[in-house]
């Protein structure tokens, strides 16, 4: 019996070192610092024009951005606040890159009903931006949210990038199912977000990736559908 609670105290506090982990990386990656920079690189610019309609637009995205960064108090929040902290990202890539970017946010649920963890989205977004800015054609992201038949919350985030060759998607897929802190390659921020999920959620929910080479990729982010009213029951054990 002794034995067998010390080797339960272990996984706990392995758990918690994990989960501590992983949330401080989130924290570190709320607001890239070149995409910082290159905001306000482009604000500057549009100062320089004398554009006041554009500096005053994307002056309110970036501060609603960082507004929703240093806050920290809350675990769970609407899903209309990560949504909206996501279409405010995209929005000043659109003001950035023009024509070379579009997306769409299709909700298929009441947002503001359903709660979820901060910066979920971001890394997953910003990749799908990063990599898709590499080809010649526009960029294309768009984003959905439903329930499922299993009464859960599905999130997509599709794009019509590059896409992943297969033998680097086998190995993302691989990464998905191992330890996040012991890599720190491009597939870290999936892995992270993943991790993520496991340990806040359990293992019935996190995210998958399916892509084509050549044609895009989408992300599968399941969750929960948790309410203001049951968040504490619906995680009880979990902090």
């Amino acid at each position: 019996m002794i034995q067998k609670i010390n080797q339960l105290i272990k996984e706990n506090y392995e758990i918690e070192i994990k989960q501590k982990d992983a949330e401080l990386y989130a924290l570190q990656s709320q607001i890239n610092p070149h995409f910082m920079y290159n905001t306000l690189e482009t604000i500057g610019y549009a100062v320089e024009e004398e554009d006041k309609e554009v500096v005053s637009r994307m002056v309110t995205l970036l501060g609603r951005m960082l507004r929703y960064s240093l806050s920290n108090k809350e675990r769970f929040v609407p899903i209309s606040q990560e949504i909206m902290h996501i279409n405010d990202f995209l929005t000043i890539q659109k003001f950035r890159f023009e024509e070379k970017v579009h997306f769409q946010i299709i909700k298929d649920i009441d947002t503001n009903k359903y709660y979820m963890t901060k910066f979920i989205l971001q890394p997953i977004v910003e990749n799908a931006i990063k990599y898709g800015l590499e080809q010649s054609k526009p960029t294309t992201v768009e984003i959905s949210i439903k329930k499922t038949d299993k009464e859960d919350i599905e999130i997509r985030i599709k794009d019509n990038g590059p896409g992943i060759k297969p033998s680097l998607l086998a190995k993302i897929k691989q990464s998905l199912k191992e330890n996040p802190m012991g890599r720190r390659d491009s597939s870290f921020g999936l892995v992270n977000v993943n991790a993520r999920i496991n340990m806040i959620y359990g293992d019935d929910y996190g995210l998958e990736v399916e892509s084509e080479w050549n044609a895009g990729t989408e992300v599968t982010i399941t969750i929960p559908a948790i309410t203001e009213q049951n968040i504490s029951q619906k995680m009880e054990g979990v902090e």
